[in-house]
């Protein structure tokens, strides 16, 4: 029998369901759907346990939010998150009163992204939510962070700082005392130059290189270190416990790296007019050596990936650049594949393609994601087949060090956030698909 008009079949629908419609709508609307009748009162509780204020107009944000946590004192609340987040001095109590009341609650994951407009403090009383898992600031600045306050987050497992101002104490404060602390990342930071890891339980740093100093001091279970511009920004790297180490990237001839008891300082040049007087193999000579000592410090390298700009200094490297090399043996490491993230068949390239190639003995993959880059028509897609057959002649991969490796040719250039985005299954499933098939 058909319904009736007017029928409300909306309200036939299981409690679970309407709960979950409600954690889609903006937190005002979810508020409103309060006068429709006494079950929809009762269910829009619920809907706090992830509290997503971001919805709420930014004028209307500390009221709002005050009230309702205060309507609904009771309600467990497992996540909290703003946007844009800004708010007057008079209304500093009010926003603290937030965080010891989420405490209170058992709150796991917090995220408090503040207005760009205005960077806000964020309320000490951060310090009281000992339950806090997951922590994302962004654009806040921290007040100072004691031992005692760090101590405090010892629960804390992720901690995600993006365009905050920190002090080198407080920040390094964190890394030791929050005992539980696995994935850090950190972006844009500023007032800190030297980033002091010493934290039994990290596992994953990921920094866009803001620092002046990166020093591994105690990091017995870190594995993963992303620095996405270190090489750019002349980092010093110093490198003392961290035995499960197994990725480091990016590294430059800028750095001066110290790794164990081996060390050594950028092969730039002092003088910046021998970069710009000399011929391009000369300055080519400078990146291989100091290529050459990288792989020595890193004898157990599997994995490497080489990125090169469209301005890099090493792109032009004179003919017969690498046969300076030529009478050096089989490389004395564990090279098993060389990634060139961006390769626009420049001779330098072919050059280091062929030396790793015919030297390492246990390469088994070799990657080339191709760029076209020649002219401004053209800048950044797929080189045609053609090309890519001229480059397969042009490179001559054959040699008896790793006669059984593959070479594979992909149509565009690794993508820029491949490093944070490896792990994930659909990304893996995916990442063969832009490939030649010659």
């Amino acid at each position: 029998m058909a319904a009736a008009v007017g029928d409300d079949r909306l309200s036939d629908l299981p409690d679970i369901i309407l709960v979950t419609i409600l954690s889609r709508l903006g937190m005002e609307e979810a508020a409103r759907s309060s006068i429709l009748g006494s079950r929809w009162r009762r269910l829009f509780p619920s809907t706090l346990l992830d509290f997503k204020a971001g919805s709420i107009r930014p004028d209307k944000a500390v009221e709002a939010i005050t009230s309702i946590l205060a309507a609904h004192p009771t309600e467990p609340v497992r996540s909290f998150s703003t946007c844009r987040l800004s708010f007057r001095h008079e209304d500093e109590g009010a926003v603290d009163g937030w965080l010891r009341d989420l405490a209170n609650r058992g709150i796991e994951e917090l995220n408090l992204h503040f207005s760009e407009r205005r960077r806000q403090m964020v309320p000490e009383s951060l310090f009281a939510c000992a339950s806090l898992k997951r922590l994302h600031v962004i654009n806040g600045t921290f007040p100072d962070v004691t031992e005692a306050a760090a101590a405090s987050l010892a629960a804390l497992t992720e901690m995600d700082l993006s365009d905050v101002k920190i002090s080198e104490d407080s920040l390094n404060s964190l890394l030791s005392h929050c005992t539980s602390l696995e994935h850090l990342r950190i972006q844009s930071i500023s007032k800190c130059d030297c980033l002091h890891v010493r934290s039994r339980s990290l596992k994953v740093l990921s920094s866009s290189g803001d620092f002046k100093e990166l020093f591994i001091d105690d990091a017995p279970n870190l594995v993963w270190v992303l620095g996405g511009y270190m090489d750019m920004r002349a980092t010093k790297i110093k490198i003392v416990h961290a035995p499960k180490l197994e990725f480091l990237g990016y590294l430059g001839m800028n750095n001066e790296i110290e790794f164990g008891n081996t060390k050594f300082t950028n092969f730039r040049p002092q003088d910046n007019s021998e970069l710009r007087h000399t011929p391009e193999g000369h300055v080519n000579k400078h990146y291989i050596n100091w290529f050459m000592q990288l792989l020595k410090v890193f004898p157990c390298l599997e994995t490497i990936y080489i990125k090169s700009d469209s301005w890099s200094e090493a792109r032009d490297g004179s003919p017969g650049s690498w046969d300076v090399l030529a009478s050096v043996p089989c490389i004395d490491n564990h090279l098993e594949k060389v990634v060139f993230e961006v390769y626009r068949g420049q001779e330098w390239q072919r050059d280091m393609a062929k030396f790793l190639h015919g030297r390492s003995r246990f390469l088994k993959t070799m990657e080339f994601h191709c760029m076209d880059d020649t002219t401004r028509e053209v800048y950044g897609r797929a080189p045609p087949e053609q090309w890519v057959r001229k480059q397969q002649e042009l490179l001559c991969l054959d040699s008896r060090a790793a006669r059984d490796a593959r070479f594979l040719f992909f149509k565009s250039q690794l993508v820029v956030n491949h490093h944070d985005i490896c792990h994930d299954e659909s990304y893996q499933r995916g990442y063969y698909r832009d490939m030649y098939n010659l």
